[in-house]
């Protein structure tokens, strides 16, 4: 095991009250020792978590619910058409009905469940995914799958979405693929990072 020395961490927050949503990530000492076998240079990926995916019946009314519950606005919702492959390789052609929430330091992502595919509401109900910004989508699924993760489903050839042995979904994101509408979620810094085009179909 390589004793690890957590200096600093970087947080992906934004000030509420007119800053930039460009402006730097902020920087918080900690003081903790971690037992890790990664090297000197690992980095934790809990500061790249920009979003959490919800399944619900119906899209609309959901918005509606968890509008009241978490006081969120909505970006305009989207129909996005996808091919996926499940685990076993089965093809899905999708239509997914999608919004996510406006403002704040991570987006909400709903979209009216798609029953029989990788896009159905878990069994147990609640969130379906977390999704976080991923440099090499590849590596990165290959990390998950020595980790007990393996392959959830895939965007054609593309890696989507990892499950773990008690049935969390990772959804890995691209952060080399621009998506005009959720600018301000990209990571300041990034290429991408800016004020959203809400009326952008990405």
């Amino acid at each position: 095991m390589v004793p690890l020395r957590v200096g600093t961490h970087q947080l992906g927050g934004r000030k509420a009250h007119g800053t930039s949503l460009a402006d730097k990530w902020t920087t918080r000492p900690y003081a903790a020792t971690v037992e890790t076998d990664e090297p000197s240079g690992w980095e934790l990926i809990v500061g790249s978590i920009w979003h959490i995916g919800i399944a619900v019946p119906d899209l609309e009314r959901g918005q509606k619910e968890l509008g009241a519950v978490f006081g969120l606005r909505w970006r305009p919702a989207r129909v996005r058409k996808l091919t996926l492959a499940d685990a076993a390789g089965r093809p899905y052609e999708v239509e997914c009905h999608v919004a996510f929430s406006l403002g704040g330091p991570f987006a909400v992502e709903v979209w009216q469940a798609i029953p029989g595919t990788p896009l159905d509401m878990p069994e147990a109900g609640g969130v379906h995914h977390i999704g976080y910004w991923v440099d090499d989508l590849a590596a990165e699924a290959k990390r998950l799958d020595a980790l007990g993760y393996p392959s959830y489903a895939k965007a054609g050839t593309t890696p989507l979405l990892n499950r773990g042995p008690a049935g969390t979904l990772i959804e890995l994101c691209d952060l080399h693929s621009d998506r005009p509408s959720l600018r301000d979620l990209f990571p300041p810094g990034s290429e991408f990072a800016g004020e959203p085009q809400l009326s952008s179909a990405l």
